[in-house]
């Protein structure tokens, strides 16, 4: 098991390191944006580090023929769990368990502490996949609503349609605001 110790060492070291970024509150009028709770992300991130081999390098891209392939989304409570890399070139060898540590991080720096709106983080040797967790509203199984100024996922990715196939037809703003 982790030590949430640990985890938020790491998280101020990678903070600083200019390796992740937390989502910041915009001010209103603009909408605000969902926050989410640490415990229900740590679920998702569990629920990560359990799939497949957990310790073995699998090849994650969003080509055909990939080990896993990309975006992909892990939702529990109001804490939505995203993977994808950063262009459909990209590829990269990690593990699952490397992937729930880095978001493990991600939470503890970015969910645990206010605002609790989640954050990005580059995991991975070649740093081109991207772990982003952010706050929903649900009703039961059905995710509401997206209300945060954060999708900067390109649309040609497939991202951004899982997060609109995910969250209805609600359009997503493409401006990021993200500053760690």
């Amino acid at each position: 098991m982790i030590s949430i110790f640990l985890l938020i060492v790491a998280a101020f070291n990678w903070t600083v390191a200019g390796q992740m970024a937390c989502w910041k509150k915009p001010l209103p009028p603009a909408p605000q944006p969902a926050t989410t709770v640490y415990w229900q992300c740590f679920e998702g991130i569990k629920d990560l580090a359990k799939m497949g081999k957990a310790y073995a390098p699998i090849l994650f891209s969003r080509k055909e023929g990939a080990g896993f392939k990309v975006p992909d989304r892990w939702v529990t409570g109001t804490c939505y769990i995203h993977i994808d890399m950063d262009n459909d070139d990209d590829e990269d060898y990690i593990t699952f368990h490397d992937i729930a540590v880095e978001a493990g991080i991600l939470a503890a720096a970015c969910v645990a502490r206010p605002p609790h709106l989640g954050g990005t983080i580059a995991v991975g040797p070649k740093r081109v996949m991207n772990v982003t967790i952010f706050g929903v509203r649900r009703a039961g199984d059905n995710v509401l609503a997206f209300d945060g100024e954060y999708d900067n996922l390109p649309a040609s990715s497939g991202s951004a349609e899982l997060l609109r196939r995910d969250m209805g037809h609600q359009e997503l703003p493409m401006d990021p605001t993200v500053r760690a």
